[in-house]
């Protein structure tokens, strides 16, 4: 067996003698062999993940200021308050503010005519005078012969009797004339504004009702339940409420008034205050101390779902196309989700363990207080095996972006043909290894 792998590597080398190669050549072919892999060899030992910077104030996540080491190098503080140690499970400030709304009117909210609404008026015995009417863009609703008057912000029973005192001060119908009905038909589309501890603060159109769905609502007799117009359509509309939002502290102005509100309900189960809205109203929620991990799931007034940017290239990609084409670029993930479960879904962890271990992590987010970009990076190792690895794994926001690095092993093996392919270019030197 020595002598035919002697002679079949003398036939290697007469092959490559033939092609024009001398016995120096061979030689220099070996020396280059050799340099390639000391080449190698200090080039992926001098390869080492140097850690993102940030800036010196502190990252929004708590969990991206912990190491392995369990010594963060940038704790999360706020002035005057306590924020919990990373990893804390299901953390929530207690209520800062008591609501401004009665324990009865937080059972029993109550709609209000805005712009757009359109209610049925029924007179006994005059039929004229019955129809639909619709509140006009300035608030206003004209009766026919008794000029107009305002329905913006009243109830149904408010409307009801300015419409009576109206027809009875025209002199149409006498003040023993009561048998008037205000009925209400359809609730329509409001614009809000919000602002404050909400994911895309800003103007915004709620209950919007579907073409199809008109003809059917002013078919019915009367009654409408627009549920879309209440609250937590507002903050949902604003991309939901921040992890350091102040559920204690929901205010909605309305024409000088202030309503201020209790939400943590939506979160902890208890009862809430709820408000149906009307045209021009602002919804502000206030920040709260400290990042609340009890707030990032879903539920009536935080987001379904996140989505998060995705990149696994072991190879970069020579083409935009191609790597558009090849990768799954972005994924949604419900509202939650910690950055080990996006790694497992970018196919980050997992394969041979020799040769795919010890890959890192990267988390790029933007800081919604801030709005400045955060990237922060992992160990994919520590966060499989460590016990105490959601002290270090971030939960998910919004269009946060997952970038993965392969282990030393791979990038040896990059490097391995970087250099074949630079300082031994063609296939001279596979046939001479073989």
């Amino acid at each position: 067996m020595l002598s035919s792998s002697v002679s079949k590597r003398s036939a290697n080398v007469r092959a490559i003698a033939g092609n024009g190669m001398g016995a120096s050549t061979v030689g220099l072919t070996i020396q280059r062999l050799l340099c390639l892999l000391l080449a190698a060899l200090l080039v992926g030992g001098c390869v080492r993940m140097k850690l993102p910077d940030n800036t010196n104030a502190a990252l929004y996540d708590p969990e991206k200021t912990a190491s392995t080491s369990h010594t963060p190098s940038n704790e999360l503080t706020y002035v005057d308050n306590y924020c919990p140690e990373p990893g804390t499970p299901n953390y929530i400030e207690p209520a800062a503010t008591k609501s401004s709304l009665s324990r009865g009117r937080r059972r029993k909210p109550l709609m209000r005519y805005s712009s757009g609404d359109r209610f049925r008026i029924l007179i006994l015995g005059s039929p004229e005078f019955s129809g639909d009417y619709a509140v006009n863009v300035d608030g206003n609703v004209i009766l026919p012969y008794a000029g107009s008057v305002t329905a913006t912000g009243l109830t149904n029973k408010q409307l009801t009797g300015r419409i009576r005192r109206r027809l009875v001060k025209s002199g149409i119908f006498s003040a023993e004339a009561d048998q008037i009905s205000v009925q209400p038909v359809q609730y329509a589309p409001v614009n809000i504004t919000v602002a404050g501890a909400v994911f895309r603060p800003g103007r915004y159109t709620i209950n919007a009702v579907r073409e199809q769905n008109k003809l059917n609502q002013l078919r019915t007799k009367s009654g409408d339940s627009p549920i879309d117009r209440f609250v937590p359509a507002a903050l949902q509309a604003a991309g939901g409420v921040r992890p350091d939002a102040d559920l204690s502290n929901v205010v909605v102005h309305r024409n000088g008034r202030k309503f201020k509100l209790n939400w943590r309900g939506a979160i902890t189960g208890q009862p809430v205050d709820d408000l149906p809205l009307i045209e021009g109203d602002h919804v502000e929620i206030a920040e709260a101390g400290c990042y609340q991990s009890a707030l990032v799931r879903p539920s009536q007034i935080t987001p379904e779902s996140v989505r998060v940017f995705l990149s696994n290239l072991t190879v970069p990609s020579l083409s935009n196309a191609n790597s558009v084409q090849n990768q799954n670029t972005s994924a949604g993930f419900p509202y939650g989700t910690r950055m080990l479960q996006a790694l497992v879904q970018a196919n980050c962890v997992g394969g041979t363990y020799a040769t795919n271990a010890h890959r890192y992590g990267v988390l790029i987010s933007r800081n919604p207080k801030t709005r400045k970009t955060e990237v922060v990076q992992r160990s994919i190792e520590d966060l499989v095996r460590s016990a105490d690895r959601d002290r270090m794994n971030p939960l998910l926001l919004p269009e946060d972006a997952i970038a993965c690095y392969d282990s030393s092993v791979t990038e040896f093996r990059d490097v391995m043909s970087v250099i074949y392919s630079t300082v031994l270019p063609g296939t001279q030197v596979i046939d001479f290894v073989k």
